[in-house]
C-alpha cells in the first residue's frame, strides 16, 4: 500500500504544477472548477505596471487552476468588452476603488499593489470549496467558437490578447506589452440573447476563457481556459519542486505503518 502512495504523491507533484494554459487538442473543452482572478488595471498605474509580471507568473504557476483577466479602464486599452464586464461586477459592488483593484470569483477582493496575499487567500478558499460545474463545453474550430445555451445564468466568453504592445508616447512607467488583456466579449443568456462587445477575432498571442456566471453577477458556478501560449519550464522551479515532492515522500513512508500480518510463518 505504501508504495502506492508513494506513486501517487509522485505523480500529483509531477502532473499538477506543469499543466501549461493550453487544453487538449480535443475540440471540446469543458467548464472546470478553474478560480477567475479579474484585474482592474491601467497601462498609467505604476502599482499595475510593478505587478503585471508577478501576475504572469502566478498564471504560469498555477496552470488550469485559475484564469486571470486584465480589464483595462481610463486608458489607451480601454473598450466596450471592459466596460461592460464593470458593469456586470457593478451589480454586485458599486463602491469605488483605484487601479489596481481584484475580483477573485465576482467578489471584489482587494485593492492595490500589497493586495496580493488577499487575493491569493481568497484563490485559496475558492479551490476548496466550490462544487462542481455543469457539464457544458465550447467548441474551437478553425472558424469560430461555439458557446453552448445554460439552462440558467450566462454563459460569458472572454478573448485575452497576451504581449499586446503599449501604444507610443502614452504614460507608461511599466514593461512596453502588456498580458491578458481583455479584447473581446460575448455574452448568451438562459433563452439564447447574444451581446458582443470588442474584438472577438483571435489575436496572435490568445486565451480565450468561458464562464458559466449568474445573470445578476457574483460567483460563477464554473470556468475553464485555453490558450495558444507555451510555457517553458523553469529548470530551477522544477528541482525546487521535486525536492518538495521527495520530503512530502518521506514523511508518508515515516509516519504511515506498516502492515503486521498476524501469521507468524509470513514473518
Amino acid at each position: 500500500m505504501r508504495p502506492l502512495i508513494a506513486a501517487l504523491v509522485m505523480v500529483l507533484f509531477l502532473t499538477s504544477s506543469t499543466a501549461a494554459m493550453a487544453e487538449s487538442t480535443s475540440e471540446e473543452h469543458w467548464l472546470k472548477r478553474t478560480v477567475l482572478v479579474e484585474e482592474r488595471t491601467s497601462i498609467w498605474c505604476p502599482s499595475c505596471a510593478e505587478i503585471d509580471p508577478e501576475l504572469a507568473i502566478v498564471a504560469k504557476s498555477h496552470g488550469a487552476r485559475t484564469a486571470i483577466v486584465g480589464l483595462h479602464v481610463d486608458d489607451a486599452f480601454e473598450n466596450d468588452a471592459s466596460l461592460a464586464r464593470i458593469e456586470y461586477q457593478k451589480q454586485v459592488d458599486n463602491s469605488p476603488y483605484g487601479t489596481p483593484t481584484f475580483f477573485v470569483d465576482g467578489i471584489k477582493t482587494a485593492e492595490g499593489y500589497d493586495a496580493w496575499d488577499d487575493v491569493r487567500d481568497r484563490i485559496l478558499l475558492q479551490e476548496n470549496s466550490r462544487g462542481a460545474p455543469e457539464e457544458m463545453a465550447m467548441i474551437l474550430t478553425d472558424v469560430d467558437i461555439q458557446l453552448p445555451t445554460p439552462e440558467y445564468g450566462q454563459i460569458t466568453l472572454m478573448v485575452l490578447e497576451h504581449d499586446k504592445d503599449v501604444p507610443a508616447g502614452v504614460d507608461n512607467p511599466g514593461e512596453d506589452v502588456r498580458d491578458r488583456v481583455l479584447v473581446g466579449m460575448k455574452v448568451i443568456d438562459s433563452e439564447g440573447n447574444i451581446s458582443e462587445y470588442g474584438d472577438l477575432n483571435l489575436p496572435e498571442l490568445w486565451s480565450v476563457i468561458m464562464i458559466h456566471e449568474p445573470v445578476e453577477g457574483g460567483e460563477p458556478y464554473g470556468v475553464v481556459e485555453i490558450s495558444n501560449l507555451e510555457y517553458e519550464v523553469n529548470s530551477s522551479y522544477e528541482l525546487l519542486r521535486i525536492v518538495a515532492s521527495c520530503v512530502l515522500l518521506g514523511a508518508i513512508l515515516v509516519f504511515t505503518p506498516a502492515k503486521k500480518s498476524l501469521n507468524t510463518e509470513e514473518e
